[in-house]
């Protein structure tokens, strides 16, 4: 994949992180000879470790081949065309995406399979896709419906294109009661499929849903999930015995980033094309992915997981009272909606990192974050803390850039995103 529209990108000392009196050309980063413990770039800085991105992605492959099955991951967590195409040399199956910007990018960046994990409803979005489709013969694309209006909606786009467009691939959505879209029982989803099937302005490939937000029942939210997975299989097997796929095999697709081996434990052996759309575990993170890591290592008995290779580095600018400092990124720098940062490791005086215990983030505002340190730690102005963070999806929008770091956090590449 060339990454022709990145060729030109000059970044100069508007784009955060980027220094002084610095203009450079994204691809020109990692040859300036920087590194973030020296203090040749300004914080705070969000960093990606190379080894632990590397793992991560080779590591997820692995995992899934033992399983016969495939991943298009959820790229709106990073929206780095970079590390899609990281991705994508692993032997991710292709990529999945949440809105038509979305779309517009991976195109933009050459990716040709595409499975968006929502619908397009307005005449507009689905005009633009039906265009996009009919100029490029190669592009692989999938789209989800929960609802015979949204067939209609669908297949009246097709038509308005003329009789020479091509057919919207789409995957039936199962939802459940009280959760986001999809249909809430198999008896809707198999209408919905039958309706699919019957319009000739759409091909019907497969089943989708997504279980990450299901509501625990008895039992806790493994068995939750477990239950609602058994019910995708069956749909599938509904849809098959009508005979109303039109894709060999055909696609069962489910699985974020907390329950995919439950997803393909329970799928496997159904016949389909299995396929995983975890988006998170490229970078993981220090908060609920990790957490969700330690029960899916448990309940497979892999030696092994995935690392954290995302970071938010910042200074301690002031000391004010004892058992408190306060940093310089707050919630312009990181996410919070699952959690506050977790202090990892500081650097004193730019010197290697170490590990940073019983440090606490307690509180943030915009660009500053309050952190609690006990007697046993000592910390000073002008120290460099390393933040761990928890759900990477909401930090990662917060950069337009990522620097891209060795072990020694000296910094190797630069990552631009597309939010």
């Amino acid at each position: 994949m060339h990454l022709h529209p990145l060729d030109d990108l000059v970044l100069d000392e508007t784009t955060k992180a980027i220094p002084p009196g610095v203009a450079v050309r994204l691809h020109d980063v990692g040859s300036m000879g920087w590194n973030l413990l020296r203090g040749d770039v300004p914080l705070p800085a969000a960093v990606i470790r190379e080894s632990a991105l590397d793992h991560n992605s080779r590591w997820m492959q692995r995992f899934l081949a033992k399983r016969n099955a495939v991943i298009a991951p959820h790229v709106k967590t990073t929206m780095c065309p970079q590390i899609m195409q990281r991705q994508l040399r692993d032997g991710a199956w292709g990529v999945t995406v949440a809105t038509l910007h979305q779309i517009k990018v991976c195109r933009r960046f050459g990716i040709d399979r595409i499975v968006l994990a929502n619908q397009l409803v307005g005449r507009l979005e689905l005009d633009a896709l039906v265009a996009e489709l009919n100029a490029s013969p190669g592009l692989d694309f999938y789209m989800l419906i929960d609802s015979v209006d949204a067939v209609r909606l669908a297949s009246e786009a097709v038509g308005r294109a003329g009789p020479a467009s091509r057919p919207i691939q789409v995957l039936v959505e199962r939802g459940y009661p009280g959760g986001r879209t999809g249909c809430r029982d198999n008896d809707t989803a198999l209408e919905v499929a039958r309706a699919a099937h019957a319009a000739p302005q759409l091909r019907l490939c497969g089943v989708e849903a997504f279980e990450g937000l299901i509501k625990p029942k008895d039992g806790g939210p493994a068995q939750a999930v477990a239950d609602f997975v058994d019910e995708i299989g069956a749909l599938y097997e509904a849809c098959a015995g009508e005979n109303l796929f039109e894709r060999a095999p055909p696609i069962v697709t489910a699985g974020g980033s907390s329950f995919y081996d439950i997803v393909l434990d329970r799928l496997s052996g159904s016949g389909a094309q299995v396929m995983t759309r975890s988006g998170c575990y490229v970078s993981h993170d220090s908060g609920i992915y990790q957490a969700e890591q330690k029960r899916i290592l448990a309940a497979t008995g892999e030696n092994e997981g995935l690392v954290n290779a995302l970071e938010v580095w910042t200074h301690v600018q002031s000391c004010p009272e004892p058992g408190l400092a306060i940093l310089t990124a707050g919630k312009r720098d990181f996410g919070t909606d699952a959690g506050l940062p977790v202090p990892l490791l500081v650097s004193r005086d730019g010197g290697a990192p170490e590990t940073l215990a019983g440090c606490e983030i307690f509180a943030s505002n915009d660009q500053h974050a309050y952190m609690r340190v006990p007697a046993t730690v000592s910390v000073k102005v002008g120290d460099r803390i390393g933040l761990g963070v928890s759900h990477p999806c909401t930090t990662f929008d917060k950069w337009q850039i990522l620097f891209l770091v060795d072990d020694a956090y000296e910094i190797v590449g630069a990552l631009k995103t597309y939010f």
